[in-house]
């Protein structure tokens, strides 16, 4: 049995957390279940609420820990979780970690760090320790709105660019900006984490996942097309890079929970 809820934060939030969301597993049998991870671009905390004990083991991470604050994702991996769990999430926008902590997300990506670097160990503790999801969140969203007041300002360009990058021609871009490419990519990379152009590539992955996971496409070769890729094989060549699977194998896989970049296999 799987237990998948998502709430929404609070107004002076929403421009760095997209949602929260609670996950509670209580699979029906001893072996491990596969997290499938993929190419994504939005960071997140995770604690899971076992007494402190860790519950994800992947050989893909140096180190997965009981409460970890997790970059953005280039590349794909692959996470067990064991058959009993349960976390509470938070999932930020890209340019959140920059903004709510000074990390530069170039910093970040495709780790798993250990969360009591960076939030108050009593603060991660109280969240272990609810008993409830809400309860947990409450104390989540309490320590994001403090951190508004010591809140680091991203530069307007970079949010600019990362609403419009798949359809805005990055020269012009860079005109109106009245920055050189050079600088505008180191800026890019400390407050986002991947160049602008790996961040395009990810960003149409996304939309593509999207759309197969719910059925809004004829044809692979139309979603190809439609998508921007020079062909089929530049398309299934790229969605096996960010999630290791063909896009075949996606639709065939038994999906328990499925979450930004995340698929659970039962």
């Amino acid at each position: 049995m799987a237990s998948h809820q998502i709430y929404q934060p609070h107004p002076a939030l929403k421009s760095l957390v997209r949602y929260y969301w609670s996950l509670d597993i209580q699979a029906s049998r001893d072996s491990m279940l596969d997290l499938q991870v993929m190419a994504d671009r939005f960071p997140r905390i995770v604690i899971q609420c076992l007494n402190g004990r860790n519950a994800l083991h992947s050989a893909d991470y140096e180190n997965v820990c009981a409460a970890s604050l997790k970059g953005v994702t280039s590349k794909p991996a692959l996470v067990q979780m064991e058959p009993t769990y349960s976390h509470v999430a938070v999932s930020f926008f890209p340019h959140s970690l920059k903004a709510l902590f000074g990390i530069d997300a170039c910093e970040t990506v495709d780790a798993v760090l250990d969360l009591y670097h960076f939030c108050p160990p009593q603060l991660i503790e109280q969240i272990m320790g609810a008993r409830q999801n809400y309860e947990r969140i409450a104390l989540l969203e309490t320590y994001l709105l403090k951190q508004l007041s010591v809140m680091r300002t991203v530069d307007w360009r970079i949010l600019n660019f990362s609403d419009l990058c798949l359809n805005a021609d990055y020269g012009s871009q860079l005109k109106y900006y009245q920055i050189s490419e050079r600088q505008f990519e180191r800026k890019f990379l400390q407050s986002i984490g991947f160049t602008p152009s790996y961040y395009k590539r990810v960003l149409r992955f996304e939309k593509v996942l999207h759309r197969i996971q719910h059925n809004h496409y004829k044809s692979f070769v139309d979603l190809a097309y439609e998508s921007g890729y020079s062909d089929q094989s530049h398309f299934n060549r790229e969605f096996k890079q960010f999630s290791s699977l063909t896009p075949i194998e996606l639709i065939k896989k038994h999906e328990l929970v499925k979450e930004s970049g995340s698929i659970l296999a039962g």
